[in-house]
């Protein structure tokens, strides 16, 4: 074996079996991406790394099942130096912190889910990825080693961090503004807002004839133009679904801007079938990363009864735009909606003076 990948291992804490093993078992780009996330040697059963931390088991096991994962065998001794030193840093952040996690710690739990939940998709991708270049170079006949090597060079814990840390602090950054602002400190969950759905017409009918791959591609595609619009006019995708997109914008015009933008993109997209959009405002709970309410509720409704290329929106919208001259309106017939009563409906569209952004 190539001497520089052995002292790699060795440094990040496998032992000579481990190396021989994984490369009689042909893992050894395995063994390396492991070894280059989690450096060190195991020495801690899940108890001795919570004692030495002076951290509650019970406690950290709750969070360590939070994180999405089952419990350790009580006996094997599967944690390392760092396990306890973030097991410190966690203790620490829970002395020092402004934000109440409660007596039985239900709102750290809380926040840990969600956290998890979020960091897990940004490993599926990556994972894909590597996965990905992995066959990629053994079908090119690139010997384990070598691979091992490359993924070591490649994967640079450092800078990835480096980048989720930034990410992550802009999205504080912006979603702390919006709530902290508000008028109402007793009502700091509340926001008002727009919030729209999009999704794409025939969806359901085109997954069953379309290959995986092609279907994927649609998929992608859709993101990628559902999180292009809604940036550009300042708004914030808060989940994708399939052949949905939710977002959420402050201003009520660049809401409509967005729906429209939207099915204007989609209708001339080569690979997309045409989508539709529902657009409601007022006042939501914020909570987790999503929002709920009856204003959440009546935009998913509306953009399930729009047809394919069209925008409806509530009257509270209608209201707040009806002097904006780059809109015009059609008042439709109103409609009992589920669980929100009767409602008035408002075809949005573009005046035709406004030519659409290219």
């Amino acid at each position: 074996m190539n001497r520089k990948l052995r002292s790699f291992l060795r440094r990040r804490g496998a032992t000579p079996d481990e190396i021989a093993r994984a490369e009689r078992a042909g893992r050894l780009p395995l063994l390396a991406v492991d070894r280059q996330l989690m450096p060190g040697e195991p020495r801690y059963t899940f108890a001795e790394a919570c004692r030495r931390a002076s951290f509650d088991v019970e406690t950290a096991r709750r969070l360590w099942r939070a994180l999405g994962f089952p419990d350790a065998p009580p006996d094997e001794r599967l944690f390392r130096d760092n396990d306890v030193e973030t097991i410190i840093i966690m203790r620490r952040q829970i002395e020092s912190t402004v934000v109440p996690v409660g007596e039985n710690y239900e709102q750290l739990v809380q926040i840990v889910r969600v956290v998890a939940g979020s960091l897990a998709k940004i490993a599926e991708v990556e994972s894909d990825a590597l996965a990905s270049a992995v066959r990629e170079r053994r079908q090119q006949g690139v010997p384990d080693e070598e691979i091992a090597m490359q993924l070591t060079d490649s994967l640079d814990w450092s800078r990835l961090s480096r980048l989720i840390d930034y990410a992550l602090r802009l999205q504080l950054r912006a979603s702390a503004r919006r709530k902290l602002i508000a008028s109402d400190p007793e009502a700091i969950g509340a926001e008002d807002l727009t919030v729209g759905f999009v999704d794409l017409v025939g969806y359901t009918a085109l997954s069953q004839e379309l290959e995986p791959e092609e279907l994927g591609a649609l998929v992608s595609r859709f993101e990628e133009l559902a999180y292009d619009t809604v940036a550009e006019r300042g708004g914030r995708v808060v989940k994708t679904i399939g052949d949905e997109v939710m977002f959420v914008t402050a201003d009520h015009a660049d809401a409509a801007r967005i729906a429209l933008r939207l099915t204007e993109r989609s209708a001339v997209d080569a690979l997309l079938p045409e989508a539709r959009a529902g657009v409601a405002s007022g006042s939501v709970l914020a909570q987790e990363g999503d929002y709920y309410g009856p204003v959440v509720n009546l935009a998913s409704r509306l953009v399930e009864l729009a047809r394919p290329g069209s925008v409806l929106a509530s009257s509270e919208l209608h209201a707040s735009l009806t002097d904006d001259p780059a809109f015009t309106w059609q008042r439709l017939r109103s409609r009992r909606i589920r669980d929100i009563g009767r409602v008035e409906i408002w075809a949005l569209e573009r005046a035709e003076q406004h030519v659409p952004e290219p």
